[in-house]
Formats: structure tokens, C-alpha cells, sequence
């Protein structure tokens, strides 16, 4: 059913008001490093009032969510545009540093999902969870070919994304600090050798 051109222009002003709230949000997160805002300062950022703001996100949480939301659909959009190849490893090498990526240019957002909300719930939005299934993927494909170990898919992709949210954890935290430019992908050479079995020419990766 085609929209009057008054539902139109409605339909337009909500999605102009949503994105407006949405960036003033995303500008005080990033400049405070953290959800750390009162919605009276989100209000005068973005000129919409409090009142517009629940109406529109029902509540702190829920913009907060909102956004996390929609930044983590762009790393499931990373992920999902690894060229799938027939050697899980390189699958899975893709994957890592498409994360590494947007971890590198997201530093608030991913500090803000690997920590619970004040209510101690979990902050892992639904895209950054599919983007982990999708992670997944090359470890199944490791252990139907024999190439695990210790013959475990789930244990394998765990241990890795514990390297990888420790190294990422500590950099983001310490953006200052001295560290090895190589640091990540030694990191991710070594974990990489001790969870697969050593292929036909010697090399377990």
C-alpha cells in the first residue's frame, strides 16, 4: 500500500529524529569513552527532548542497545564478506582480521560489550553474536577434516577468542602503551600451532 505523501513525510521526520539521536549519541560515547551520559546532555546535543527520546528508544538502555546494535551489524558485514576459500585457516585468518579491523576502529563500543551493563546484564548485541557463529564456522570445518588436536570444535574457538579478546581488551585499555607491533599475529601463530595438527608439508597452520 503506497504512503500519502503526509505519511511520507511523518515516516521521514521519525527516521531524520532516530539517526539524529543515534549520531549525538555515538559522538558523546566515543568522546567520554563510555555510555557514561545523561539523556539531559544527549538532549541539548542532538535537539530532540527527553520525552521524544524514550518515546523513540523507551529508554537509556534501549538506545545504548540500539547502537551497539547497528555498530556490530557492520562487523557481521565484515565477517560475511571473507571470501570463503577451501582452506578453513586462511577462512578463519580472514575472519580474525576483519575483527581485529573493526575492533581497532570501534575501541568504545567494543569496551562497552565485553563489560555488563550497570544492571549486570549481558551487552552482546544479536549481530555481534552472529558474527561469532559465523567465526565458528572454519572450526567445524577444521574438525571434519581431523585437523584439531584435541578433536574439539567449541574448545578450539573458545581458546582463540580468549587471545583475542585479551589482546584486544589490553590494547584498548592501553592504547599507550609500547606494544609489539606484531604482537597479535604472534599471538595468533602460536594458538593457531598448539590447536591444529601439522599438515603434509610440516606446518600445523
Amino acid at each position: 500500500m503506497q504512503l500519502t505523501p503526509s505519511e511520507t513525510r511523518r515516516q521521514r521526520q521519525r527516521e531524520e529524529a532516530r539517526r539524529a539521536i543515534l549520531d549525538a549519541t555515538e559522538s558523546l560515547m566515543v568522546r567520554g569513552g563510555s555510555d557514561d551520559f545523561s539523556i539531559r546532555q544527549l538532549a541539548e546535543r542532538c535537539g530532540y527532548t527527553p520525552p521524544t527520546i524514550y518515546h523513540y528508544f523507551g529508554d537509556k538502555q534501549g538506545l545504548v542497545d540500539a547502537l551497539l546494535e547497528e555498530r556490530f551489524a557492520s562487523l557481521l558485514a565484515m565477517v560475511e564478506d571473507i571470501e570463503v576459500r577451501d582452506d578453513p585457516v586462511a577462512n578463519l585468518r580472514g575472519m580474525v582480521d576483519a575483527f581485529l579491523a573493526f575492533v581497532r576502529r570501534n575501541p568504545t563500543f567494543y569496551r562497552l560489550i565485553i563489560a555488563r551493563s550497570p544492571s549486570g546484564a549481558d551487552r552482546t548485541p544479536p549481530s555481534a553474536e552472529a558474527a561469532r557463529e559465523r567465526m565458528s564456522k572454519p572450526w567445524n570445518d577444521l574438525h571434519r577434516l581431523g585437523r584439531l588436536q584435541d578433536d574439539d570444535p567449541l574448545a578450539a574457538s573458545q581458546a582463540l577468542w580468549s587471545v583475542l579478546h585479551g589482546l584486544t581488551a589490553l590494547q584498548v585499555a592501553r592504547p599507550d602503551h609500547d606494544w609489539a607491533p606484531d604482537l597479535t599475529r604472534i599471538a595468533i601463530d602460536a594458538m593457531l600451532r598448539g590447536l591444529l595438527r601439522p599438515t603434509g608439508n610440516g606446518r600445523g597452520h
